[in-house]
């Protein structure tokens, strides 16, 4: 039998506002769940992959070749040199965008672009007065992809934002699971230790066994 101590407590989860509040957040956590799904698998299982990397391969490094017009400029003007040229070729064969640096070698007439990509990177060097660009790269395996994905490590703009929407949404998911939580009157006792439990064990783990400075 509850006491009455405890009724007083949560009294307020048979109010009006109280039910109004825990139906939008069942129909939240329900539509919130669906969305994220697969974006949970996928964070779910690279978190796995992620704490394993020796189980994956680190991919293939290859090469190719493109072919350019040799433009025939005087070394002298090679400072002016725009090398929008090169984007737009690489942007169009090979789908490479936005270089993190490009250099001009002033002596050689070559001109050079470093690209990072998830689980690998490209870089490409054309040779201006051949009218070459030839492009090292390195295509990491299916996983080591997701992972780089998981970590949004050289995923671009657009997908930064995708891991920055999807946290809201997850941390929405996560707390009207609570809120629906505190309806559950058979439940709720139980559930709050367990959500005790669960914030205090990471904690406790980190302090004890995890390596760190003590300074």
């Amino acid at each position: 039998m509850r006491s009455k101590k405890s009724s007083t407590i949560w009294s307020w989860t048979s109010k009006p506002a109280a039910k109004k509040l825990f139906s939008t957040s069942r129909m939240l956590h329900l539509y919130v769940s669906a969305a994220l799904f697969s974006l949970l698998i996928f964070f779910c299982v690279t978190g796995i992959t992620l704490n394993h990397i020796d189980w994956l391969s680190s991919g293939e490094e290859l090469s190719t070749s493109l072919t350019l017009p040799a433009i025939q400029t005087p070394l002298e003007e090679l400072s002016q040199l725009n090398t929008a040229t090169l984007n737009q070729l690489l942007t169009e064969t090979l789908g490479l965008e936005k270089a993190k640096e490009i250099n001009i070698d002033f002596e050689l007439g070559e001109v050079t672009a470093d690209y990072s990509l998830p689980a690998g990177y490209a870089f490409a060097t054309w040779y201006i007065y051949q009218g070459r660009v030839e492009v090292e790269y390195q295509k990491g395996s299916v996983f080591a992809i997701m992972n780089d994905l998981h970590k949004g490590r050289h995923t671009g703009e657009h997908w930064g934002w995708l891991i920055d929407i999807s946290a809201v949404f997850m941390l929405l998911f996560s707390l009207t699971g609570l809120i629906i939580l505190f309806q559950q009157l058979k439940r709720r006792g139980t559930g709050l230790w367990l959500l005790m439990w669960g914030t205090a064990t990471p904690v406790l783990i980190y302090l004890i066994w995890v390596p760190r400075i003590h300074l």
